[in-house]
């Protein structure tokens, strides 16, 4: 049986039952398994001052990230890790912004922490994503086919075992103890010793036109060209834009709703225009990895099939990658 988040023995239980009512102000963390949850929408005030917008933002993040712990350890439910690890980038985004407003605030440990729990959970997010991509269509041609099945029987063995590893991850006492220290440094502020005027009244405004001006520009720079691309400059431009669209989420209710809500639209949709192409990469990963385990070759001519026909979509998908280009140049900032 899994023990609590982050508990590995009796006097840790005690204080993890206590540690769990803090972590997550909603609740949901300390109820049964529920079900996956998204972030919920922040509404940030025109006069919130930036100490109590970072205050909020890490809060949305960290409660985002702890209510779905429990349905991702109980279960392992897909969407529970996709949330999961929505929610350790939106918060690694978020630190980003912080060290670039406040070079001197060092939260580069809790950065660290992130990224190493999302990396334990990221091998279960690419299998979920492999099997539903072989639903939306090589299925239809391969239905029938021994290999097709071989093939299947070896994605749902690795799902399995990546879950397992997921749900140990997310009830590790490291990942505990991330929990329990990232709403220790809510608490404790820090970043009211290392920024100007803090607690001034309007100044989150003025933090978030002067990230949001950083994010747009560089999302732009890195998508300059990005059709002639190789992978791993795609991959950068992904996550340029990405980052992006977490800031405008971040402080979209300072701005226009109407013109935010247009800018959230269409850089998510210039997103997932990269994001085909980065799925597909995963999963030719994930069957060579998967074929050079088969001594029997028992699952060979399905991958050779859908080798063909993911290089057959990469063919295709220069004509949207130019349009996804086309569209951030035009996109509009809401901020100004």
């Amino acid at each position: 049986m899994d023990r609590p988040l982050g508990c590995s023995g009796k006097d840790d239980a005690v204080v993890g039952r206590r540690s769990l009512r803090l972590v997550a102000s909603n609740g949901e963390i300390s109820g049964g398994p529920g079900g996956p949850v998204k972030a919920k929408r922040l509404a940030l005030d025109t006069q919130d001052t930036q100490d109590e917008a970072i205050a909020r933002i890490l809060s949305n993040c960290l409660d985002h990230f702890t209510a779905n712990a429990p349905a991702l350890r109980a279960i392992g439910d897909p969407e529970a890790v996709h949330q999961s690890r929505v929610a350790l980038r939106r918060l690694r985004a978020f630190l980003g912004l912080l060290k670039q407003a406040m070079p001197t605030l060092d939260l580069s440990a809790t950065a660290a922490q992130a990224k190493a729990i999302a990396g334990a959970l990221g091998d279960t997010r690419d299998w979920d994503v492999l099997r539903e991509g072989l639903e939306k269509g090589p299925r239809s041609f391969l239905g029938d086919e021994p290999a097709f099945y071989a093939l299947l029987d070896e994605i749902e063995l690795r799902r399995h075992q990546a879950r397992d590893a997921a749900r140990a991850a997310i009830s590790s006492p490291q990942t505990y103890r991330f929990v329990n220290e990232l709403r220790q440094i809510i608490a404790r502020r820090p970043w009211r010793e290392h920024g100007k005027d803090t607690g001034a009244k309007g100044s989150a405004r003025a933090l978030a036109i002067k990230a949001l001006n950083r994010l747009h520009r560089r999302a732009v720079k890195k998508c300059d060209g990005v059709a002639s691309f190789p992978p791993e400059r795609r991959h950068e431009a992904r996550i340029a834009l990405k980052k992006a669209r977490y800031g405008a989420e971040f402080f979209e209710s300072l701005f226009s709703g109407k013109d935010a809500r247009a800018y959230l639209r269409d850089l998510a949709m210039i997103q997932d225009q990269l994001g085909d192409e980065n799925d597909r990469a995963t999963a030719a990963r994930l069957l060579k990895e998967i074929t050079e385990a088969d001594v029997a070759q028992k699952t060979m001519r399905a991958a050779w099939f859908l080798e063909g026909w993911r290089a057959r979509a990469d063919s295709q998908s220069g004509g949207a990658v130019r349009l996804a280009e086309r569209r951030l140049r035009k996109l509009k900032p809401f901020w100004r």
